[in-house]
């Protein structure tokens, strides 16, 4: 069963380090003077508020890393703009009904969210509610940004904290803690020995945190770091367009 959705209103860096060893005797580091990974501002960065045409996205995925097993991944915002360390908590409004999403994905050009939610703002009915599902080529949607708190009942970690891929966000965790220090990720993250959003592969371990201030980029934990070992129990569901059915990622 799908957790009951976070709603308001009217109604309620990508890394490739897979071949590192946790107890590695040496490690790769940054150039802390000339870093060499994404500043995570590449694009056109997010207004704090506006409107868009919103569009039904139905297939969990995240750019940045993070993990659909630990997030209510029936909340997630899928737009073009840069993703933020700070502003990725969104609120969408439409037609007196408004919902919660996190921006962690990229899109080549649509504003997509999470279909369940997105069938919310237009119908008032979640899409897993099959009978009033309503297909069509999108809406106009008011959204802005709020306070990252807002969201964290949409992560699923017991430390509220957002869980990212150790191997494959390293860049954009980075990226925050030594640019952007007091921003809510680079305070409010985890590293995790899964290698895909999707949670098909690697360990279900929490792993240390490199000093990335001293240049060093590689997470150490109790498995080999980047592991494509077939992972169970951590399954991810998609609902999808226009039928509703769950599918597992």
């Amino acid at each position: 069963m799908f957790s009951k959705p976070i709603l308001v209103g009217a109604s309620a860096l990508i890394g490739t380090l897979v071949s590192a060893v946790s107890a590695a005797p040496t490690e790769a580091i940054f150039d802390v003077t000339n870093p060499k990974f994404s500043n995570g501002l590449n694009g056109t960065r997010m207004a704090a508020s506006g409107s868009v045409w919103l569009t039904p996205h139905d297939h969990f995925s995240s750019s940045v890393g993070v993990l659909g097993c630990k997030t209510d991944t029936n909340h997630f915002a899928y737009w073009p703009e840069a993703i933020s360390c700070n502003d990725f908590c969104i609120e969408v409004s439409y037609d007196g009904r408004s919902a919660l999403f996190m921006h962690l994905d990229n899109s080549a050009g649509a504003h997509d969210v999470s279909f369940e939610n997105w069938n919310y703002l237009e119908t008032g009915y979640p899409a897993s509610e099959k009978t009033h599902i309503k297909e069509s080529a999108g809406f106009t949607a008011t959204y802005k940004t709020v306070d990252p708190n807002r969201c964290r009942g949409l992560i699923k970690t017991s430390s509220g904290k957002m869980p990212f891929s150790a191997a494959t966000s390293i860049n954009f965790v980075a990226n925050c803690v030594l640019n952007q220090p007091n921003s809510w990720v680079a305070q409010n993250f985890e590293l995790w020995n899964i290698y895909d959003s999707q949670c098909n592969l690697g360990h279900n371990e929490l792993c240390e945190t490199p000093d990335f201030k001293a240049g060093f980029n590689q997470a150490k934990c109790g498995h080999t770091l980047g592991s494509q070992d077939p992972l169970v129990g951590q399954d991810v569901w998609n609902i999808l367009y226009p039928s509703g059915n769950r599918s597992e990622a």
